[in-house]
């Protein structure tokens, strides 16, 4: 089950596997091959699948440096399935992440490496 067991700058570690890329956390996977619109900004129409998946909390880390723009209507349209939402820099999202999947809770983690 994917954790995430380490963060750095460009580099994401869960289940041994590093990504290097934008991914998506959730609870029995992990997506390294995430494409988002715009690679500034966290918009609606990149959580797709995220929406599909209907999890109960949705953090989204924002980077370690050059930090994404998440709109207010990318955090309304997440909320929509039900989903509380944290916004917070990749390394406290990750550790964010972790809480919450050793609490048990369906989370999915999008996080931005940068």
């Amino acid at each position: 089950m994917p954790r995430i067991e380490d963060m750095e700058f460009a580099r994401l570690v869960s289940d041994g596997k590093v990504y290097r890329a934008p991914c998506l956390v959730y609870r029995n996977s992990v997506d390294g091959r995430w494409w988002r619109k715009d690679g500034g900004r966290f918009l609606p129409e990149d959580f797709t699948a995220v929406i599909d998946a209907k999890p109960e909390c949705i953090v989204l880390g924002t980077g370690i440096m050059n930090k994404v723009e998440v709109t207010d209507e990318t955090i309304a349209h997440l909320q929509s399935c039900g989903a509380s939402v944290e916004v917070l820099d990749s390394k406290e999202a990750a550790a964010r992440y972790n809480q919450l999947f050793a609490a048990g809770k369906d989370v999915v983690g999008a996080f931005h490496l940068m």
